[in-house]
């Protein structure tokens, strides 16, 4: 059996691929609530979701949020791990109305930041994009799940983002059904928080219920 040395020219990489992963978490402020963790000890994350951030603030940032994980993940002997995405919505909800707010042109504009921001977090590791949510203060009683804002900025990720990224579909879980397609009916309101915005507890836990989020993934808030 061959043995590694430590003086041995291998022996560098393979330390580092031994040492546990620092996790990035970039989005806005249901994100950064969440409590989101790793379900594997000894691995960590970062948070640097921040109230407020879109897809525009996130490409405009890059740099220095990833300066600021790999600095951490060296402060801390870790290795850079996966780098995890939740922009929920503020690129296609007003922050002032609340409401819908978009159009093809910012569609279009917000998958291409999107896909340049991932493009550039595959560099350091494997990407997953957590989908946008629909907002009980953003859309009228009644409609259905296609004519939400979140589905057509979820569709627009879905065709923009690289092979490579992972994204998981979430919209769905904070709606109910109603003839057969879901729907945002009174029902969901007991899924937000009364701006219809952020989310309850009860919220996060249909978040963390989909069966496309990745198991090693926990939401903490949905147990508060």
């Amino acid at each position: 059996m061959d043995v590694l040395e430590v003086s041995d020219p291998e022996a560098g990489p393979w330390l580092d691929r031994q040492a546990p992963p620092l996790h990035l978490l970039i989005g806005d402020s249901i994100a950064r609530d969440s409590g989101l963790r790793s379900r594997l000890p000894p691995d960590e994350f970062l948070s640097l979701a921040r109230g407020g951030a879109t897809w525009k603030s996130t490409a405009r940032d890059l740099d220095d949020i990833i300066a600021r994980w790999t600095t951490k993940a060296a402060e801390e002997g870790r290795r850079l791990g996966d780098a995890v995405i939740w922009l929920t919505g503020n690129d296609v909800y007003s922050r002032l109305t609340l409401l819908s707010s978009f159009s093809p042109e910012t569609l279009e504009e917000t998958g291409r930041l999107a896909a340049d921001v991932c493009r550039r977090l595959l560099e350091k590791g494997r990407v997953t994009v957590l989908g946008p949510l629909p907002r009980m203060s953003g859309e009228i009683s009644g409609s259905r799940w296609e004519t939400t804002a979140s589905y057509h900025l979820e569709r627009r990720l879905k065709h923009s983002l690289p092979p490579a990224v992972r994204l998981v579909p979430l919209g769905r879980q904070l709606l109910r059904r109603a003839g057969g397609r879901y729907c945002v009916v009174q029902e969901c309101a007991t899924s937000f928080r009364h701006d219809g915005v952020h989310l309850t507890a009860e919220g996060y836990a249909r978040v963390a219920d989909a069966l496309q989020l990745p198991i090693w993934i926990s939401l903490t808030a949905a147990f508060k």
